[in-house]
Formats: structure tokens, C-alpha cells, sequence
């Protein structure tokens, strides 16, 4: 029985099939025995060569001839190692996974490199990478796992990193074979003589085999020309980065096409100065009225511009992608027509770039609907080199790229453009101090992202005093610096200073903005934020609902992304100030609306997901349902976003706790130890976070039977958390709560109850004293009087936080349990979101 052929289930970025591909069997035959051998369990394979030879014509038909063996075939342009993770993000949903829209570039290029190394869905899969320069940059991305890779390189650095095969100029049989194809008519001995002539390089035969046909000329004329060509070119003494051959063929189909076409010469050299990869049509188009003459009468004129690019089809000087609307110039063709120009030439026809680049750059990086159009610009910006440009209509859309580099997951390539745009503007006397600061903020950000908290704020004062300077205190782009600089107070710890200074922001905002405009909202946001950090729940209970009542006025409804940030940051809050049964209820509802609006996987939905597994552990404690629920949503971030995201590691600290709670000590230790590492190596050794966590990591230590180290520990953290936050904070507090403990165990109960006293006072002038927690200190007082012999006073207390936890937590809670059989109570922490 004949066995169906089948298409690949994911056909993704292939270039079209080349009509005219010739030769190349063995080689063919070779890379099919290393990459369909399952190799990429040891090694991928690379065909390495110089420029011309054709690996990615080679690699692109292997694609085609094979892609029945294949459920997935995934091309990945890699010259720029930048942007290789976008391009295997972009295989997420054609497996299932979430998209880079919805949870950031990085951790859906991640997904996809896990699933495959998995098999999952599809176990027969081929990657190519296109181009690859540098082993060190692109073997992060290449998958172990039951498919096949295929890399294309000039690089011959990869040789000793993984199989390696060489690709040479074509045999002179090769020649022939493609001469005969190419040129209908030609000789056996005219194409050995055009093919010793051209050395057999491919590139150079297709060039000269294009002009041929479209001329009707002689190959004799065409030998004479071409001899002519070579020897002015030698004769002008000037460095060869590429073959003699190659460059005299194309400066004849230059020649020849300018006298038949001088607009599409003019359109060539254009395309000379974008990226290597598919150049989309509606770029050009976009950006009629954009470029200067004689340009703009090609791009303004759709039938004078459709006439420009099928004769460079024609002349094989560029390759058209009808299919996907793109147009791609071989990079050793640019290289050539870049050279062929004058330096002021240059500069214009680069500009000329830049300001197409800037037309078609969308205005709403936050908008993932337009982050496709980002991603198809990104190969090109570099090239261009729009990070140095000086145009004013350029610069302001660097912005927006930055924004949606990092808002996309990919903060590692923001904080790069970032960088090279501040260094570019910097060494520019021209720029201005708004653009500087503009930028300066999003490097601020972009350092925020990848963890470098210190050195965004050192970024953003700068900025932020900067701003203040040249464009006074209330300007628009001082204000946004000093939102920001708000976050990067958050993020070393320092509380206070953020909230001192965002409730001055705030007002402002006001004062400039007005009541309901954005960017008021979006800075009182970061107030409420600041007032939970501070201890102050109520109040920001009571902004975040004015906030959101807003929000959802602006936006016309309740389900917009910023307003649902907004409600998850009042659940929180609601659960802070003890009402966990209500905080669960509304994490439920607030957690749905995002898993139907953006998806499961994305950020805000995930970070939904972090406080209502918190909620669910407040209201009954650690159930099976709980620690379920809590192990795979950090099963979900360490797929999504690594192991050293901030948010997944608050996710870890939550299931520590939860496994405390469900008296599994040994695994909750282990697990404490290292996040508390994770946390030293993120926030700093000092951080309110970190001494957080070893306040929990100090709770497990007295569980497992050793009090003195716990109570070292905890006075430590106590000491520490006084000196940074004050006595009277709720992270001091809560840490106070477990030093006592410590001190109950080691028969210090003199102290503990002195202690107990002054922490219970404390609680009820912060959280008021129907508080779980602060009931819970009363009744580990109640213990602590006990063992002194005050017994009355203990009994009076114990009935008295035995009645009120009942009315607010339930008969059947847990808590409620625990004081009901005279058990002592703990008080872990949880991490925020800065």
C-alpha cells in the first residue's frame, strides 16, 4: 500500500523553492543521513562556507524535499542573534503554547525550545537557522530533543561545535547544469567558458545567467565585458572583501540595468541599506512622501515602483516573495551596492531608510496587535543604523521600539538598542535634552527588567535631575521620570522614599493631567502601590477603587489590561487587611477575566494567579487544592519565564509557605534555602524582600526542631527590618511575631511575653484588632501567660480571640482549629510585585 505524502503541520518563513536550483545530490544526501538521524541529541548540523556559495539555497531546498518527514519546519533568520529569540517565539501558538503577546518574546522563544526538546506536540520537527554567525550567541536556542537543526554559516568557528559540512562553488558539471537551465540555448563550450570565468560560484552564474536572458546577449560579449570589468577593478587597487567574479558580474547587471531602467538601479541601491532579511512591500509604500527625489517618484507611483522591482526580479538582483509580500536582496549585493556609492550618497540613501523605518513604526508599542509589525521591522533597524540617526521625525519612534522590546518579553535586546541610542545621542551636540531623557528612562527600565536594579536607579536620577533642569518640574517627560524613579526606589527597598515622593507625583499629575487622564491614574496606581508598602492598606484600598472606577469610565470597560492590574492590586490589598474569603472571591473573578481577555500565560494574568493561590492558602490553609494549585502555577513560571523572574520567584516563596502549612517541613526547607539565595542574588542581600524570606526560612528552622538558629536568625532579620522599614511596618512585625515564638521555645517566656505585648499594641494600631494576625498574637500571648502562671489572664484572652477569629475567619478554619487545640500560630510573608 502507497504511503500518503503529507504536508508539515507548521510550515513557517520558508523561502520559496528555487525553479532553478541545480546540483548539490551528495551534499543533499550527507546533510539528510545527519539531520534527519535524530542528531540534535548530540550535535545540529552546520554547513559552513564563503558568501555565494548557496547554503541557504541548500538549506531551503532540503526543506522543501523533505518537509513531508516533518510536522514542523521553522526557518530562523540569525545574522542578528538579537532577534533570533522572536523568531522562535513565533512558534509558540502553531504548539499550543502562549503567544509572545501575551506573555513576553523571551519566555514563549523558551516554551518553544522546552516543547520541542519535549516532543510535545510534535516530535518530528526540523529548525533552520539561517546565517548564523557566532556559535556562543545561537546555541542557547538550539533545542536537544527528537528533531533535526540545520545551520548556515560563514563562519567557520562552528566546526568543532557541532557536524560541520562545507560548501564549495559548484562543480564545473554543477555550472553547466545550472547555465543550461538558466540560459536556454548556451553551449557546452560557452558555459565552461562563463563558468571557469565566474570561478562557479552560484551568486556570480545566477547574476550573469539572469542578465544573459534578459538581454539576449552573447556569452562571447558578455566575456568581453566582464574581462573589461575585472581588470578596471583590479586596476583601481581597491580591497576585495569579495570574489573579482562576483563583483564584476553584478557591477555589469548594475551597468546594463541602469541604461535599460535607471529608476530601478536607484530603487536597488535603497534596498541596499536595509537589514539582510525579507523587506516588506508595504514599507516602501507607507512611506510615500517620506524620502527624497528621485525616490519618492518611484514610491509615490504604485505602477512606476511595480515596474522598478520585477526588473530587479528580473535581473536576479533581488528575490520576490509574492506569496508574503516581501522583497530580499542577497547581503553580498548589498555589501556591493553599498561600496558603489559615494559616502554622501550613502548617507542619503540611509536616511532615506530611516525615515521609512519611521513611518511604518506602529505609535502603540503597549498595543499587542502591533507587535507583528515590530517584529517584522526589527532586522532592518540595525542596518540602518537608526539608533545614530539625527532626524527628528526618526528619533521619537526609537521610543516606541524600546518600549516594545521590553514590554514584549525581550529586555536583553531593549536594554542593548536602549544603550547604543543614549551612547549615539550622547556623542551628537544636536540632540535635545527631552529626546536624552526619553531614552534615558527607557534604559531605566530596561535595567529594571533584567534585574539591574541598582544601576537603574543610578540611570534615572540622572535623568530624572536632568529633566527637572531643562524642562522644568511639571513637564510631561519629567513627570513620567519621576514615576519611574518611584519604581526604582521600590525596587532597592526603599519605601518610604517612594511613597514620599509618589504622593507629591500624584498630585502634580493632577495639578498638570487632571483628575481622570491616564497618566494621573497610572501614577496614583504607583501610590496605592506605595501606600500597601507602607502598611497603609486602607488607603489603598480606597484609591485603588476610585482608580478603578475610573479606569473603567475611560476605557468603557471593566476588562481593559491596566484596569484588571489595578483590581489584582486590590486584592491584594483586601487580603493584606485580613478579609481573605473576600480576597479569594474577587481573585477568582479577577483571575477568570484574564485567562478569557489575555490568555492564561500572560504576565498580568499570572501575577492574578500568584495573589489568588496566597488567597487561597489565607482562606483554608494548606489543602491539597492549594499546594496543587500553587506547585503548577510555579511549574507555569518556570516554563514561561526562568528561574530568576522576580515573579516566579514570589511564586516559590508562596508554595514554601504553603507547604508549611501543610506540615510538609522537609520540602519547605529545602525549597527556603535556595529561594532565599535567589532573593539575595536579585534584590540584594539587604533588601526587605530577602530578610523576608529568611524570616520564613527562620520559621521552618524552629519547625524542624532547631530554636536557637531560628531565633538567631529572626533576631537578625528583626534588627534589620526595624533599621530599614521601622518598628512599626508590617514585614517588621510579622518577623517580630516568629522571634517571639523562637523565644517560647527556648523557655524565655519572661521576654516573649514582654515582646508580645508591645508587637500586640503595635497590630492593633496598624491592622486594627479584629486582624487575624493581630488575633493571632493574642492568642500566642495567651500560651506565652500561661507557661508564667497567669492563668486567668491567659483563659480571659484565648475565649476572647477564640470567639473573634470564629466571626471572622469561620468555625472550620484552619486558624481557627489551631487556637480551638491550643496550638501556636506563625506569620509568613509573601513578596509584592514592585
Amino acid at each position: 500500500m502507497t504511503e500518503i505524502r503529507r504536508k508539515p503541520h507548521v510550515w513557517g518563513r520558508i523561502p520559496p523553492r528555487n525553479k532553478d536550483f541545480t546540483g548539490r545530490e551528495q551534499l543533499l544526501e550527507r546533510l539528510l543521513l545527519g539531520v534527519s538521524g535524530g542528531v540534535t541529541a548530540v550535535l545540529p548540523t552546520a554547513l559552513h562556507g564563503l558568501g555565494g556559495v548557496g547554503k541557504t539555497q541548500i538549506a531551503a531546498e532540503f526543506a522543501h524535499r523533505h518537509k513531508t518527514d516533518y510536522d514542523v519546519v521553522w526557518w530562523i533568520p540569525s545574522d542578528q542573534p538579537m532577534l533570533v529569540p522572536s523568531s522562535i517565539a513565533r512558534l509558540a501558538p502553531h504548539l499550543g503554547l502562549p503567544k509572545a503577546n501575551e506573555i513576553g518574546v523571551a519566555e514563549a522563544a523558551e516554551s518553544v525550545i522546552e516543547a520541542l526538546r519535549k516532543g510535545e506536540p510534535y516530535d518530528q520537527w526540523l529548525l533552520i537557522f539561517d546565517n548564523a554567525h557566532d556559535p556562543e550567541s545561537i546555541m542557547e536556542y538550539v533545542p536537544d530533543g527528537p528533531g533535526g537543526v540545520l545551520i548556515t554559516s560563514r563562519n567557520f568557528a562552528w566546526d568543532g561545535v557541532v557536524d560541520t559540512l562545507t560548501v564549495d562553488v559548484f562543480s564545473r558539471e554543477e555550472s553547466r547544469q545550472f547555465l543550461d537551465r538558466r540560459v536556454p540555448g548556451i553551449g557546452g563550450s560557452e558555459a565552461d567558458a562563463l563558468a571557469e570565468a565566474l570561478g562557479d560560484l552560484p551568486l556570480a552564474l545566477d547574476q550573469a545567467g539572469a542578465l544573459q536572458s534578459e538581454t539576449g546577449m552573447p556569452v562571447r560579449e558578455y566575456l568581453t565585458l566582464l574581462r573589461d570589468q575585472t581588470g578596471k577593478l583590479l586596476a583601481e587597487g581597491r580591497p576585495m572583501e569579495y570574489d573579482v567574479p562576483l563583483t564584476a558580474t553584478w557591477a555589469l547587471s548594475v551597468s546594463t540595468l541602469r541604461e535599460e531602467q535607471p529608476d530601478a538601479v536607484e530603487l536597488l541601491h535603497l534596498l541596499a541599506f536595509f537589514g539582510a532579511d525579507p523587506i516588506p512591500r508595504d514599507v516602501l509604500s507607507t512611506g510615500r512622501g517620506t524620502v527624497d527625489s528621485p525616490l519618492s517618484d518611484i514610491l509615490d507611483d504604485p505602477l512606476q515602483f511595480s515596474r522598478a522591482v520585477q526588473a530587479l526580479g528580473r535581473y536576479a538582483l533581488v528575490q520576490i516573495d509574492r506569496e508574503n509580500q516581501t522583497i530580499l536582496v542577497h547581503r553580498l549585493v548589498q555589501a556591493l551596492l553599498r561600496e558603489d556609492v559615494s559616502e554622501s550618497e550613502r548617507e542619503r540613501f540611509r536616511h532615506n531608510v530611516q525615515r521609512l523605518l519611521a513611518a511604518a513604526v506602529p505609535l502603540q508599542p503597549d498595543d499587542t496587535a502591533t507587535w507583528p509589525t515590530f517584529a517584522r521591522l526589527m532586522p532592518h533597524l540595525g542596518p540602518a543604523q537608526m539608533a545614530q540617526s539625527s532626524d527628528p521625525t526618526v528619533r521619537p519612534l526609537m521610543h516606541n521600539v524600546v518600549r516594545y522590546l521590553y514590554q514584549s518579553g525581550n529586555a536583553p535586546g531593549a536594554l542593548a538598542l536602549a544603550r547604543e541610542c543614549v551612547a549615539a545621542w550622547k556623542a551628537n551636540p544636536g540632540s535635545t535634552s527631552r529626546e536624552l531623557c526619553t531614552m534615558q528612562r527607557h534604559l531605566s527600565i530596561s535595567l529594571r527588567f533584567v534585574g539591574r536594579y541598582k544601576e537603574a536607579f543610578e540611570v534615572g536620577s540622572q535623568a530624572l535631575a536632568e529633566a527637572e533642569r531643562s524642562l522644568g518640574a511639571e513637564d510631561e517627560e519629567t513627570l513620567r521620570l519621576t514615576n519611574n524613579h518611584c519604581t526604582d526606589l521600590r525596587a532597592l527597598g526603599l519605601f518610604a522614599d517612594s511613597f514620599a515622593l509618589s504622593s507629591s507625583a500624584a498630585e502634580r499629575h493632577r495639578a498638570a493631567f487632571g483628575d481622570e487622564d491616564e497618566r494621573t491614574l497610572r501614577m496614583r496606581t504607583s501610590l496605592a502601590l506605595d501606600l500597601t508598602l507602607t502598611s497603609r492598606y486602607e488607603e489603598a484600598e480606597r484609591l485603588l477603587k476610585r482608580v478603578y472606577s475610573a479606569l473603567r469610565d475611560l476605557y468603557g470597560s471593566p476588562n481593559h489590561p491596566t484596569a484588571q492590574i489595578v483590581m489584582n492590586n486590590l486584592v491584594r490589598v483586601i487580603r493584606l487587611r485580613g478579609d481573605y474569603a473576600e480576597a479569594r472571591e474577587l481573585g477568582e473573578d479577577v483571575y477568570a477575566v484574564g485567562v478569557a481577555t489575555l490568555g492564561a500565560d500572560h504576565p498580568t494574568t499570572l501575577r492574578a494567579a500568584s495573589d489568588l493561590a496566597i488567597a487561597m492558602r489565607k482562606a483554608e490553609g494548606g489543602s491539597s487544592e492549594v499546594l496543587h494549585y500553587s506547585e503548577d502555577l510555579v511549574q507555569r513560571y518556570r516554563r514561561l519565564m526562568g528561574d530568576q523572574h522576580p515573579d516566579k520567584l514570589a511564586a516559590d516563596m508562596a508554595l514554601v509557605n504553603a507547604y508549611r502549612e501543610a506540615r510538609r517541613i522537609p520540602d519547605a526547607v529545602s525549597a527556603a534555602e535556595l529561594i532565599t539565595l535567589a532573593y539575595a542574588q536579585v534584590y540584594g542581600s539587604d533588601h526587605p524582600y530577602t530578610h523576608g524570606c529568611r524570616h520564613n526560612l527562620a520559621l521552618l528552622i524552629r519547625l524542624s526542631g532547631d530554636h536557637g538558629k531560628s531565633c538567631e536568625l529572626h533576631e537578625f532579620v528583626v534588627s534589620r527590618l526595624t533599621e530599614l522599614l521601622g518598628p512599626g511596618h508590617h514585614y517588621t512585625l510579622t518577623a517580630l511575631l516568629g522571634y517571639v515564638s523562637d523565644l517560647a521555645s527556648l523557655g524565655q517566656w519572661d521576654k516573649a511575653v514582654v515582646l508580645g505585648e508591645e508587637a500586640l499594641a503595635d497590630l492593633r494600631q496598624l491592622l486594627g484588632a479584629d486582624h487575624p494576625m493581630t488575633l493571632g498574637c493574642m492568642a500566642n500571648l495567651a500560651l506565652d501567660m500561661s507557661k508564667l502562671g497567669r492563668t486567668e489572664k491567659a483563659v480571659s484572652l484565648r475565649g476572647d480571640v477564640l470567639t473573634r477569629l470564629q466571626q471572622r475567619l469561620g468555625e472550620g478554619h484552619p486558624t481557627v482549629v489551631a487556637v480551638g487545640n491550643g496550638e501556636r500560630l506563625d506569620f509568613d510573608f509573601d513578596a509584592p510585585p514592585i
